[in-house]
């Protein structure tokens, strides 16, 4: 193992009939050396090359020679962030690569229906063990999309498709707590913007309050037991 500003990477050079690249980005480090230790110990990956980040800016460089084959698991910040209008052509030539892309997070089957829509290939549960992990990125790297079925109950949440990504966007970063002062300086857009936007949120999401379009979110994706979970 390589490492360098913050970067891991692996290549393993056991003979193997898959040989392709293979991109984990998430926040908290004990996943992305989790999601690395699955995939390294899996036949199926002994000759890609494995590469781990924090964030979706880190990775940006190493994502432009990813193609056909490849795959990029991502955290629902990372998703979020790769989701921005500044990142659709970023987004869109991954899509038109080829490169299969994956959601480490809970979701229920409307949620799973949002994200397929978005191009999103597959998920990997949080709690998932490590040949579930595995088993579920070859899947993914072979081309096919991978929704297992959810434990979660279906909830009127597939209101959140209504989103733009923008707002989808905003959404998740109050999930994490942010105020607008806070969301408009992460976005670089004005105070007034930001609160445009969560009126156009809670309308569409049927909410008469803010909390209730985060406890939506949350839900379908499950976000509040991985929370619980790691506290």
């Amino acid at each position: 193992m390589r490492r360098g500003s913050g970067v891991s990477a692996v290549l393993v050079t056991e003979t193997s009939s898959a040989r392709n690249n293979v991109a984990i980005i998430h926040s908290l480090p004990l996943m992305r050396l989790g999601l690395e230790a699955a995939l390294f110990k899996s036949p199926a990956f002994a000759c890609s090359f494995i590469q781990s980040f924090a964030s979706l800016s880190e990775a940006g460089e190493a994502l432009e020679g990813f193609g056909a084959g490849d795959l990029v698991l991502l955290d629902m910040a990372a998703w979020s962030a790769l989701e921005r209008p500044a990142s659709a052509p970023h987004m869109s030539a991954l899509r038109a690569r080829g490169t299969a892309l994956g959601l480490v997070a809970s979701a229920d089957q409307d949620a799973a229906r949002l994200l397929e829509a978005r191009g999103i290939s597959g998920v990997i549960a949080p709690d998932a063990d490590p040949q579930q992990v595995a088993g579920t990125a070859e899947d993914l790297a072979a081309g096919r999309t991978c929704f297992p079925a959810s434990k979660l109950p279906a909830t009127a949440a597939s209101r959140l498709s209504r989103l733009s990504s923008r707002q989808f966007e905003i959404l998740e970063l109050m999930t994490r707590g942010l105020l607008n002062k806070q969301i408009a300086w992460e976005l670089g857009l004005t105070e007034g913007t930001v609160k445009s936007h969560v009126s156009a949120i809670l309308e569409k999401l049927g909410c008469d309050r803010r909390t209730q379009a985060i406890a939506a979110f949350m839900q379908c994706f499950g976000t509040g037991r991985e929370r619980a979970a790691m506290a």
